[in-house]
């Protein structure tokens, strides 16, 4: 019998995640956004249809730009990524993240995240990784690094075996070959800086983020 590995989260965060995820299947990554334009940036994703944003913490100000965000503009569900541990989850929580992606899995972290009823998106790279993020309560388990682990041709081949679990990919996911990703039957795709071009961060370029997030929905068909 094939083992049942498709998380549940019946969180109020939870959700919302999944209600937005649903209406658009992509995680924008916004990361190193100098702090005085992540206002226009994240209005223009919103205006271009983003539904979710993860503000990586390794960015300038990150809780303020959390913070920010989910109280300017509501109908973004704004969560923090790059979490390296359970003291950065709850930090971020308090700043109003609605969700917590990290590059690893970290067994404290996601306790942390069940503990304040939050949405965990932990990184995982093999089979192994994936099965132990699901069973610790992920939410959804983000692929990392999808490219260079052989794309949507590594998700297709680990799916099935696995259950069907929900898988994110994320790292070398851009406009040209996130459709694939969807297709091959991932709930969504992280992306960063395809949508959130260097340029447009620097100069606060809310106009070229929404055109991107427009250009981005087409590519999705």
């Amino acid at each position: 019998m094939t083992r049942e590995l498709v998380p549940s989260d019946s969180s109020e965060s939870g959700s919302r995640l999944t209600a937005a995820l649903d209406a658009f299947p992509v995680i924008g990554i916004l990361r190193g956004c100098p702090p005085e334009h992540v206002l226009p940036i994240a209005a223009g994703a919103a205006k271009g249809g983003l539904t979710v944003i993860e503000v990586t913490l390794d960015s300038p100000e990150p809780m303020r730009g959390i913070e920010e965000i989910t109280s300017s503009i509501p109908g973004l569900v704004v969560g923090a990524g790059t979490v390296h541990g359970p003291d950065e989850a709850l930090a971020a929580a308090e700043a109003g993240a609605a969700f917590i992606v990290s590059p690893h899995t970290d067994t404290e972290t996601m306790a942390a995240c069940r503990e304040a009823g939050l949405p965990a998106l932990p990184g995982a790279a093999t089979p192994s990784e994936i099965v132990r993020a699901v069973d610790l309560g992920a939410f959804a388990v983000k692929v990392f690094p999808a490219a260079q682990l052989g794309g949507p041709g590594f998700l297709k081949a680990v799916m099935a075996p696995l259950g069907r679990p929900r898988l994110v990919p994320t790292g070398g996911v851009d406009m040209g070959n996130a459709s694939g990703y969807l297709r091959v039957g991932a709930i969504a795709v992280g992306l960063g800086s395809s949508v959130f071009s260097i340029e447009a961060l620097r100069y606060g370029n809310g106009y070229v983020i929404e055109r991107n997030v427009r250009d981005l929905q087409e590519a999705l068909g």
